[in-house]
């Protein structure tokens, strides 16, 4: 897909799904900034989380778009629309549904065969992430630029401290691990 055919989509699909479904506790993706907790908020969700003994596995949206919901239920509020590729924690299943875990530490549940842990994804967790042509600040910076916070990817590899990431058009692109969250 051409560059900017790329970014109008892209931009309609963050601006256009994410700011008319709503992510929780927020009307747009341009306050998004103001939603994510603490990194210290969502370790001590975790930590207290194993003590209870729930164990989470790493799984990702394998569908083209998936319905998260506030219980297991499809009449349950819609908490949150989210593409390909969104990686969450599996906390346990239900009935076909499973409960999984953002990188906010905030819970939903999603029809089961909407996720699968055989694919590994990352999400941009800062406010954006610049995308290489390669893995180093010396390589040029991809003609897409950067991604914004809560965009998906398909995890492709790991290079010292940067990681190799896919789109949903296969546009491959390089970025800092420290911008992503992988579950």
């Amino acid at each position: 897909m051409p560059r900017l055919a790329r970014a109008v989509f892209l931009g309609a699909f963050v601006g256009g799904f994410w700011g008319v479904h709503g992510m929780p506790g927020m009307s747009s993706i341009s306050n998004a900034q103001e939603i994510v907790p603490d990194t210290l908020e969502v370790e001590q969700a975790a930590i207290a989380q194993v003590k209870e003994g729930v164990r989470a596995e790493p799984v990702c949206v394998v569908s083209r778009s998936a319905r998260l919901r506030a219980r297991p239920s499809t009449n349950a509020p819609i908490t949150w629309n989210v593409g390909r590729y969104m990686p969450f924690e599996r906390l346990r299943t239900e009935n076909g549904w499973s409960q999984v875990r953002d990188l906010r530490g905030q819970t939903h549940w999603v029809i089961s065969k909407n996720v699968s842990p055989k694919e590994s994804c990352v999400v941009v967790r800062a406010r954006t992430a610049k995308l290489h042509q390669g893995p180093g600040y010396s390589e040029p910076v991809s003609e897409f630029g950067v991604a914004d916070r809560y965009m998906p990817f398909r995890h492709v590899e790991k290079k010292g401290s940067w990681v190799k990431i896919e789109d949903d058009f296969k546009g491959v692109f390089w970025t800092q691990a420290s911008n992503v969250w992988t579950p």
